[in-house]
C-alpha cells in the first residue's frame, strides 16, 4: 500500500526535515492463531510528521492490525503491510515524502518487496527529455519488523 504525504515547510530546520516518530513494542509473548501462525501489521501517518506503530506475534491480523493502528497512536494512521510468519517493512523515499509498506518470509525479503514496490510507485521526473533526464530518486527501509522464528 503506498502512503505519500508532504511535511510542511516549517517542520524543516537547517535544510533537515524534523519527524516525530511514535513506534510500538508489538506483544511480549507470541499467540499462535488456530492455524499456528503468527501475524503482524506496520501502521504509518504523515499528518503533521511521520508516526509510525508496529505489532507482531498475534494470533491474526484484525488484532495486529488494531495494535499497529493503536501503537501509531495518530489521525489518520493506515496499516500499510501486513505479515504472517514473516517480516513486514517500510521503505521511505529519498525528500521523505513517500512511503510503501511489503513483507516476505525473512527480513531481507521484506525490506527488498517495500523498496521495489516504492520504486515502482514513485512518480517519473518531468521536464526533462533525452539521456539527461534524471533517475527516479533513491529509496531507504524506514523500518523492519518480524514475527518470531522469521
Amino acid at each position: 500500500m503506498a502512503f505519500s504525504g508532504k511535511l510542511a515547510l516549517t517542520m524543516f530546520v537547517s535544510a533537515a526535515a524534523v519527524l516525530v516518530s511514535s513506534l510500538g513494542a508489538g506483544t511480549a509473548s507470541a499467540e499462535r492463531g488456530p492455524n499456528g501462525s503468527l501475524y503482524g501489521s506496520l501502521a504509518l501517518s504523515t499528518d503533521g510528521g511521520l508516526f509510525y506503530g508496529a505489532a507482531w506475534n498475534y494470533p491474526n491480523w484484525g488484532s495486529s492490525d488494531a495494535d499497529a493502528i493503536g501503537q501509531c497512536a495518530h489521525r489518520g494512521c493506515t496499516v500499510v503491510a501486513q505479515f504472517r510468519d514473516g517480516c513486514g517493512a517500510i521503505a521511505e523515499s529519498a525528500d521523505h515524502n513517500y512511503y510503501y509498506g511489503g513483507s516476505g518470509s525473512n527480513r531481507a525479503e521484506a525490506e527488498q518487496d517495500a523498496m521495489t514496490r516504492l520504486t515502482n510507485y514513485l512518480p517519473q521526473p518531468t521536464g526533462f527529455f533525452g539521456s539527461s533526464a534524471p533517475a527516479k530518486q533513491s529509496v531507504h527501509i524506514r523500518y523492519t519488523q518480524c514475527t518470531d522464528g522469521a
